[in-house]
């Protein structure tokens, strides 16, 4: 099966079968919707999470993403909530919506690979898809800004997606002449 539906599917899984873990539901989409390293999806604090009106966002980078139904729901919850499988010693409330075995830490990347390859989901090839889609709809430096990536990373993700963004800047300044 092609990767990319392979990958879309996970992500419609992730997104809507409330009997998976909570946190393995938003850990598995932020790596398939977000293109995420699972070191950075396993550091995420809850304050790289808002609620604006009736959104939410999340911080990867120098600005807040905003956060697709369901998942903007299930994100919440988790903090809210916490995870069902905290280590011993692991405190009620923590910075971490992904806290790890030992109180006070998150969970390791390595842990969380595990639970998302028991779920049939594979870091690399779930993130090559997620980046290639997004390199394809975004310039290299907004995917650079919102997604934490090097402005070198988001070229090649952006060459290798075949986006060609030459001419955005052009076309953002012709509509914003057009609107004033």
């Amino acid at each position: 099966m092609n990767r990319r539906i392979e990958q879309a599917l996970n992500a419609g899984r992730l997104l809507h079968d409330g009997s998976l873990d909570p946190a393995d539901r938003v850990a598995g989409c932020l790596l398939l919707l977000y293109g995420q390293q699972l070191s950075r999806i396993a550091a995420i604090t809850t304050g790289q999470v808002s609620r604006r009106d009736d959104a939410v966002f999340v911080r990867f980078g120098q600005h807040d993403v905003p956060v697709p139904e369901p998942l903007g729901a299930a994100l919440p919850e988790l903090i809210r909530n916490g995870r069902t499988h905290a280590g011993v010693g692991t405190p009620a409330r923590t910075r971490w919506p992904f806290p790890g075995g030992l109180p006070g830490k998150p969970i390791t990347a390595s842990q969380l690979g595990e639970r998302l390859r028991a779920l049939g989901i594979y870091a690399m090839p779930g993130r090559r898809a997620a980046l290639t889609d997004l390199a394809a709809r975004l310039p290299a430096a907004v995917l650079s800004d919102l997604l934490h990536l090097s402005a070198g990373t988001a070229v090649r993700w952006t060459h290798a997606a075949v986006g060609d963004w030459s001419a955005y800047a052009a076309a953002v300044a012709r509509e914003h002449v057009h609107q004033t």
